[in-house]
């Protein structure tokens, strides 16, 4: 292999490890993200189940009022009971009194239902604060590993892209600006080796895409050190990307 095409080779090794290693960063970020998603999560369901105590405390507050006022229609009943003079306004007053009573009881059974949904809402929140406390240290824990991690992961993230730039120096200015166009569209495997496929003696495929590679492209990467690009994916070929050839960590 000649100098254009080990340089190339060198540059992407040293291109895949720049890549891996700002994913390592974004990684722990994506946990953070997470992490802080997690909160927000309790947080709002903290919100709403305080929206349900407040709702059903304003229904609660409505039924009493209206308790209320049904036994004072009802001690006035009663008072008039007293006072009936024919058995059929006796008769009418007793039985508005009877109707009356079983409304009161049906909303007593609403105002019980209500207050034993909002003391169960109520333990929910204090179980819903807890975890959020659980939660936000587990996050402040989480930002104090990788802090940690990333420091060092930065450091070496710092070194291949400085390898990365000794690399980029010893490739042309055409070359370099198709390995970083070519590097964007397929995440940084911008060369591709070229191999036999099938073990068919003059049958080749791309590595890349898995296409075949025409037979005369395969003779010119035998005899030239040039840049040939696949005809199907574009990616740069190459006969041996063996590690030998690309730059050490």
């Amino acid at each position: 292999m000649g100098p254009i095409l080990s340089s190339l080779v060198e540059l992407q090794a040293i291109e895949s490890r720049v890549r891996d290693t700002k994913k390592e960063l974004e990684k722990g970020q994506q946990v953070l993200k997470k992490q802080l998603r997690r909160i927000q999560q309790l947080k709002s369901a903290l919100e709403t189940k305080r929206e349900d105590i407040k709702l059903s405390r304003m229904q609660c507050d409505k039924l009493e009022v209206d308790l209320k006022s049904k036994d004072e229609e009802l001690t006035r009943l009663r008072v008039t009971l007293n006072t009936a003079k024919t058995n059929k306004e006796y008769s009418a007053i007793l039985t508005r009194i009877n109707t009356d009573k079983a409304d009161n009881s049906k909303l007593e059974d609403q105002i019980l239902a209500l207050i034993s949904q909002i003391e169960s809402d109520q333990k929910e929140c204090k179980e819903i604060e807890e975890n959020i406390e659980i939660e936000t240290q587990r996050l402040d824990e989480i930002q104090e590993e990788i802090e940690e991690k990333q420091g060092k992961i930065q450091a070496k993230l710092d070194k291949f892209e400085a390898e990365r730039l000794k690399a980029f120096s010893k490739v042309s200015d055409k070359h370099g600006y198709l390995f970083d166009r070519l590097a964007d569209r397929y995440d940084g495997e911008v060369l591709a080796e070229v191999a036999q496929a099938n073990g068919v003696k003059g049958d080749y495929s791309c590595r890349g895409c898995f296409m075949k590679v025409p037979l005369e492209v395969a003779n010119s990467l035998m005899t030239r050190d040039d840049v040939i690009a696949c005809p199907n994916c574009g990616r740069i070929l190459v006969l041996d990307m063996n590690p030998k050839q690309q730059a050490t960590s």
